[in-house]
């Protein structure tokens, strides 16, 4: 079994380094999509957005484009190719589309009135309205951050809900696409969306494990923490790509219970283990528990 340690100095350098990983091969990417590297939430639909394109999910921060992340984006995608751009102007600055545009590379700016229509214009507009549906809460990450290695896997897209509260543009796209299969990943997104097949745990761990064990005989797992979003919101387009899920643990400590247990489960399938974050986000400690589980 391999396990790969994908990390950076910081959040914009682990997302490149799970690009490398992806695309070794300069000019391979047919699209890369940005987002916003401290605002989760327009950036999780983003995930199955990027895979779906043929390309990376990169971070940016701050009110311009950094040069770390502008290098990769021109290593890894060919001239006058499209970098979809995730949210808001107050999420990612217009500076960097003017930035992408100067060097060449065509920008297409996804993004709606707030989170939740910024999830259905990728939906809609981006992903041209698959028929599967995973349904998260939008005012938190780990059950987005599960629910997004599902919709890469399965070529779904992302929606948000209000909390237990289904959001108006959630409702109002899922009445206009009555054929959708509909997942709720998590508590709160089932109580939102009681007509969606619920997968909900007692705890962030269990949902997740509950959310890994709808990919049937894995071959590969990424491991992300469970109190962050940046690298497993990176890593999640990544794995799903290779079809496997994105497994939620925590920094230190022990793993827990749901964990182990579905870890157990998919031995010895499981070949390829890819640990997003460096030390502080996931420890060795826990990343040599996930292996052992794994029979490794």
């Amino acid at each position: 079994m391999t396990v790969t340690r994908l990390s950076g100095t910081d959040r914009l350098a682990t997302a490149i380094a799970i690009s490398n990983q992806e695309f070794p091969t300069a000019g391979s990417a047919k699209a890369v999509v940005l987002a916003g590297g401290w605002a989760f939430a327009d950036a999780l639909p983003g995930a199955p957005l990027a895979a779906a394109k043929g390309g990376p999910l990169l971070l940016t921060t701050g009110s311009s484009l950094d040069s770390r992340v502008q290098a990769e984006i021109t290593r890894v995608l060919p001239a006058s190719g499209t970098v979809y751009v995730l949210g808001g102007w107050s999420v990612v600055p217009p500076a960097i589309d003017a930035a992408l545009q100067s060097a060449g590379f065509t920008v297409t700016r996804l993004s709606g009135a707030d989170r939740f229509a910024t999830a259905v214009v990728v939906a809609d507009t981006g992903l041209g309205n698959p028929s599967s549906i995973y349904e998260a809460t939008g005012m938190d990450f780990p059950d987005a951050l599960s629910a997004a290695a599902l919709a890469v896997v399965n070529k779904g897209a992302v929606l948000l809900t209000n909390g237990n509260q289904q959001a108006t543009e959630t409702s109002a796209y899922l009445k206009a696409h009555t054929g959708d299969k509909a997942t709720a990943i998590g508590a709160a997104a089932a109580a939102a969306d009681p007509s969606a097949t619920p997968v909900v745990g007692a705890t962030r761990w269990e949902t997740s494990a509950k959310a890994a064990a709808l990919v049937s005989s894995p071959s590969v797992v990424g491991v992300a923490a469970g109190y962050s979003f940046p690298d497993a919101l990176a890593g999640s387009a990544a794995i799903g790509s290779l079809g496997g899920p994105l497994l939620l643990v925590p920094s230190t400590g022990t793993l827990p219970a749901p964990t182990q247990t579905w870890l157990t489960s998919v031995k010895p399938g499981v070949t390829q283990v890819d640990v997003y974050g460096g030390q502080l986000a996931v420890a060795d400690a826990v990343a040599t528990e996930v292996k052992t589980a794994l029979g490794g």
